[in-house]
């Protein structure tokens, strides 16, 4: 990888992975895939069972996710899929801290979330963590919400209780 190669970098759960990770999934790879030198790279942050843990407002969500090694499995093959569309590169990286790759490589250039406010708070505050570590600020992609047939945002959550498929398709 040259410096003229864009890195954008991500991070989650990817369980199960449905249509809103894979507008976060684009928006990266658009992101990292950009006119000019170089083809770009994408950073994407697996979240271990204990982040998982601590980033989740009810825990016993984080019990449903399943093993790490299958959710590597299954993103890698949604990655793959995907990276035949744009120039960058990717890999899984697995976090094992909140912040992950982004606080701390000097090389990174775009951080994509999601616009949950929570979202937006954490990438505030790693910015400000590389700030006060002598970093550059990076720049931040907010990926859309997507919604199910009902017009609420699609969730991973909202898959496991039944109430729709990965696409947003109503199943009660």
């Amino acid at each position: 990888m040259t410096r003229n190669e864009r890195i954008a970098i991500l991070g989650g759960t990817f369980t199960p992975i449905h249509n809103g990770h894979r507008a976060l999934l684009h928006t990266a790879f658009q992101t990292a895939s950009h006119d000019g030198t170089g083809d770009g790279h994408v950073i994407v942050g697996l979240t271990d069972s204990a982040v998982a843990t601590q980033t989740r407002s009810d825990p016993d969500h984080a019990a449903q996710l399943g093993p790490i090694e299958e959710r590597r499995d299954r993103l890698d093959a949604e990655l793959e899929n995907l990276a035949n569309t744009y120039s960058a590169s990717y890999e899984i990286v697995t976090l094992e801290d909140t912040h992950g790759p982004a606080a701390s490589r000097p090389d990174a250039d775009a951080l994509v979330v999601s616009p949950e406010a929570k979202a937006q708070r954490r990438a505030y505050e790693l910015n400000e963590t590389r700030v006060a570590n002598d970093l550059p600020r990076l720049e931040i992609h907010t990926a859309p919400f997507v919604v199910a047939e009902d017009g609420t945002r699609i969730s991973s959550t909202r898959i496991r209780n039944g109430e729709i498929d990965e696409h947003g398709r109503l199943l009660e």
